[in-house]
């Protein structure tokens, strides 16, 4: 082969390379946009207990999944969802906005951002999950949003009621962990649920590309 024809074939190589990265970070795009937009809307799907100012939603399922399915890329996910929501778009249980910051509720949410971290870590490549890896991710990502939670409860009613920092951190586990255990374990085994749907239909559709 002549230099003019190493040149084009190293050329062709290139573009195929560029259009390789182009399509997996669209796919990212298109990734992160979806996992943001189920989140906001698994939000706003939930209700409220007079005990407590935090609400029943549907978002620790949803959060946990997209952990259990994309395992270390989860965290860009929570990070738009958490950037959005600050930026003002109705992502969050109550609305969004800076304010956000004020409501007892935010730690909940930073508490989301750190346990996809940890869980996203934990699970490693995603989907493919061992038992043991998943009962550690599920277990890790609920522990680290009851803390991150109840810290900022804590904080909440010492500084906005007035109470003392004993009674504060009693209240703030009685309100912000105890009437959502059981309910949290409906929604960590139905997301381990999904993400068995999830490895059905993602080697079915492997076993068919590789037939075709």
């Amino acid at each position: 082969m002549n230099r003019r024809g190493v040149r084009a074939g190293l050329r062709l190589l290139s573009v195929g390379k560029c259009g390789s990265r182009l399509r997996m970070v669209l796919r990212e795009i298109v990734v992160v946009l979806a996992g943001v937009g189920v989140l906001g809307a698994s939000s706003r799907v939930g209700f409220n207990l007079p005990v407590s100012p935090v609400p029943f939603t549907l978002q620790t399922m949803v959060l946990t999944y997209i952990i259990l399915v994309l395992g270390r890329r989860a965290w860009r996910i929570v990070l738009a969802y958490v950037l959005g929501g600050l930026a003002g778009l109705p992502l969050f249980a109550y609305g969004g906005g800076p304010w956000y910051v004020l409501s007892p509720t935010f730690g909940y949410i930073l508490g989301f951002l750190a346990a996809s971290i940890l869980g996203g870590f934990i699970v490693g490549e995603g989907r493919l999950v061992t038992p043991r890896r998943l009962i550690l991710a599920a277990t890790a990502t609920m522990t680290t949003i009851y803390a991150f939670g109840v810290l900022y409860l804590t904080a909440w009613y010492t500084l906005f009621k007035g109470l003392s920092l004993l009674n504060t951190i009693a209240k703030a586990a009685l309100v912000g962990v105890l009437p959502f255990i059981i309910w949290d374990a409906l929604k960590t085994y139905a997301a381990v649920g999904l993400l068995t749907v999830t490895n059905k239909i993602m080697g079915f559709l492997d076993r068919g590309r590789t037939h075709s």
